[in-house]
């Protein structure tokens, strides 16, 4: 049994995440910044709640104060964490152009800034207990540009790279840092704004003719949590459907006639 913070647990992967940890007998305190959002995942889980098994900690990660004390209600509840597992973010799209600074700097505090909070707060109890596991979700687009997209792309690239530096830095300690980066799935995140044509476009661009479900996203997560993944350290996954090994070339439907 495992004690697991999952931040941005209250949809898509998150969401998920907490109902697998859930079922394997971990113990899990999920954060929100969405108290009514937050309900319904303790609603979903209501034993859980009852029992001590989930619980809920109001928190914006780009807040070090709030983090500061998610850190502590963990540890006051749980008695510590062995897993992190950092969901909570944002999309905002544009090219580099027409993005303004204060959306700049609204991305980046939350999927940078609040991923290094959280791992500079609950790494010291880690490195305590000798034990522990981080794991990031990035992104496919922080391993290649996307259109439209390019503070997204950079914010995601920078997760990945900070990722990799926890995983050398605290690898001798027993402190596991890997990333999980998934193309489009269908979250709320993803469906929100993006039209049909649009949906339609990535399902087709998708060498499995579809994109991915949260479900399977936080499989992988949970996999990297267990102790079967205990050699695995400083990687940035990528869960696809194979879109990473595309070229970026057409289809070429060529006839067998050879010169």
């Amino acid at each position: 049994m495992k004690r697991v913070v999952v931040t941005g647990g209250n949809a898509g992967m998150g969401r998920e995440c907490v109902r697998l940890f859930l079922e394997q007998g971990d113990r899990v305190v999920f954060t929100s910044r969405s108290t009514e959002k937050a309900q319904k995942v303790l609603q979903a889980h209501a034993g859980a709640e009852e029992s001590g098994q989930l619980r809920f900690f109001r928190c914006d990660s780009s807040s070090a104060a709030d983090v500061a004390q998610l850190e502590a209600f963990t540890r006051e509840t749980l008695g510590g964490c062995d897993v992190l597992v950092n969901c909570a973010a944002i999309f905002i799209g544009g090219q580099v152009h027409e993005i303004s600074e204060a959306d700049y700097d609204l991305l980046m505090n939350i999927d940078v800034k609040g991923v290094f909070l959280t791992c500079r707060a609950f790494l010291p109890g880690m490195l305590a207990q000798k034990n522990g596991c981080i794991i990031n979700i990035s992104s496919l687009a922080g391993l290649r540009g996307n259109y439209n997209a390019a503070i997204y792309c950079a914010a995601k690239a920078a997760v990945n790279n900070l990722t990799r530096a926890m995983a050398m830095d605290y690898g001798k300690s027993g402190v596991r840092a890997n990333c999980v980066c998934p193309s489009a799935t269908g979250t709320e995140m993803f469906f929100g704004g993006s039209s049909q044509q649009v949906v339609d476009a990535f399902n087709n661009q998708n060498p499995m003719g579809r994109i991915g479900q949260p479900g399977e996203i936080a499989k992988l997560i949970r996999f990297l949590a267990s102790d079967d993944a205990q050699y695995i350290n400083g990687q940035c996954i990528s869960i696809d459907g194979g879109l990473s090994a595309w070229a970026g070339e057409p289809r070429q439907d060529k006839s067998e006639e050879r010169r």
